[in-house]
């Protein structure tokens, strides 16, 4: 049976008939796979531990008729910070999930494994925030994730008479467009973003998620209708 080694990120752990659990990974070479574990669900599984943790797990895969599975698995880089917040873990987990409802299997991109892994760090390394105050390097880390799959929002010039936006007032977004207007072009359903919303979402493409992981960026407290 032909197996192949990779690193890969856990988005997923499904308990499947029996002590199975089925793993959704997302790894660098092979793109977003599913890896059926045996016995996985017992308690003394030697894989269990490095597939259950937040972390890089180097991976050894058995190609099957019906399904692959993992032959292997060694958690190489732990991100225990982010384990032992529920604040961090329930960030990451959205993001996992994100990653996982926008992706299609086996298609490699080696960007979308850097991007989760540079999120990891970014919230390892984040200072505990207060309960009300939510660090934005959740939605950098969304606007860098529709980037890299080409969804990305128009944000430098008018998605409907392509003028570049450096107007005053110009902070308006079209969902149905799928962009920012001006705000001559402005719809009923646009959405008026607080003061610097356009410079915002800039920065977020622009710079690391390092830059939004300590402190909320200024401006960031939504939208208006």
């Amino acid at each position: 049976m032909p197996t192949y080694r990779d690193r890969g990120i856990v988005l997923k752990i499904r308990p499947t008939r029996d002590a199975d659990r089925r793993y959704t990974v997302f790894t660098e070479n092979h793109g977003k796979i599913d890896v059926l574990a045996k016995g996985t669900r017992w308690s003394r599984s030697k894989m269990s531990p490095h597939m259950g943790g937040l972390g890089v797990v180097e991976l050894m895969v058995a190609r099957g008729r019906r399904a692959d599975r993992l032959a292997g698995a060694s958690l190489v880089r732990p991100f225990r910070e982010a384990m032992n917040s529920l604040a961090k873990t329930s960030s990451v987990q959205s993001f996992l999930l994100l990653v996982d409802a926008l992706t299609r299997r086996e298609l490699p991109e080696e960007r979308i494994f850097a991007l989760l892994s540079e999120f990891l760090e970014a919230v390892e390394s984040a200072p505990e925030a207060p309960r009300a105050i939510r660090p934005p390097v959740f939605d950098a880390a969304a606007v860098k994730l529709l980037d890299i799959l080409g969804f990305a929002p128009e944000l430098d010039s008018c998605v409907a008479c392509r003028r570049p936006l450096t107007a005053p007032g110009d902070d308006v977004v079209s969902v149905v467009r799928g962009g920012a207007v001006c705000r001559d072009c402005r719809e009923p359903a646009s959405l008026i973003l607080t003061a610097g919303g356009l410079e915002i979402l800039r920065r977020f493409r622009r710079e690391p998620l390092s830059a939004f992981a300590a402190a909320p960026v200024p401006g960031t407290a939504g939208v208006g209708p």
